[in-house]
């Protein structure tokens, strides 16, 4: 192992132990409000029980939980695989890119011509995360994102009423990237994220809080966990995201 790759696994185990530690702090105010923006501006959701949404510090789970989760997705849930889940449980469209739009209940994934919702079904899903909305990310209006996100909820429920799900945040891109403002910025992301958060609220999920691992002290994607393309991640990155999803375990 180079002396490069053992600084790298060094700080990522730092960095986990640091946010097991003093994480949530970040992220709450007076126990009920988020607060969270990259330029500082404060977006407050108010009334929403933290507790009862964010999915807490667990005990580690391990891989037999892992095991039994379903990522569904775009491209940044693909690679899921570089942190060791096995591909037949990520369900993405062949494009990679899975778009939040009025046609969300018709996307098909893999090569089975199946939608998203009858996916989960045959595959008899225990747990699904859902990760998504990365792709135009600034575009969307709050009543868009919602609705569109709401008709993927119904529609998982109405054929797999069992499946827990689970709505994951919206991964941060690093700085570079955002400053080129191309229709995915940090701000936009974070809007998504406090958006998502009320969703699980008001469907009574819980909202996976895996973008505060993920950003550095600006709110941006760490550098050293990009592939150099602005938005997608190295394997360092998917396996501390695997360990943050086993010690946030739901019940």
């Amino acid at each position: 192992m180079s002396y490069k790759r053992i600084l790298l696994v060094f700080s990522n185990l730092l960095l986990i132990i640091l946010f097991t530690m003093y994480g949530n702090m970040i992220f709450f105010k007076n126990g009920n409000d988020i607060i969270k923006n990259v330029n500082s501006n404060e977006i407050t959701v108010d009334s929403l029980k933290i507790d009862e949404v964010i999915l807490p510090l667990s005990e580690d789970a391990g891989w037999d939980y892992i095991n039994k989760i379903y990522f569904v997705g775009d491209s940044t849930t693909y690679h899921f695989y570089k942190g060791g889940v096995d591909k037949s449980h990520i369900l993405v469209p062949d494009s990679l890119t899975l778009k939040l739009t009025s046609n969300i209940t018709n996307v098909m994934v893999g090569n089975s011509e199946l939608t998203i919702a009858q996916a989960i079904n045959k595959a008899n899903c225990e747990i699904v995360i859902l990760t998504i909305g990365v792709n135009g990310a600034d575009n969307f209006s709050e009543t868009k994102y919602k609705t569109y996100y709401q008709k993927l909820i119904d529609a998982i429920r109405e054929l797999s009423p069992s499946t827990k799900i689970i709505i994951q945040s919206v991964f941060p891109v690093t700085k570079a990237y955002s400053d080129e403002n191309k229709g995915i910025t940090n701000s936009g992301i974070d809007r998504l994220n406090i958006w998502a958060m009320q969703l699980a609220s008001d469907n009574g999920l819980r909202y996976l809080d895996t973008q505060s691992i993920l950003k550095d002290e600006i709110g941006a994607q760490y550098d050293y966990y990009n592939v150099q393309d602005g938005i997608h991640m190295n394997e360092l990155a998917y396996e501390a995201i695997i360990y943050y999803i086993r010690t946030h375990a739901i019940e």
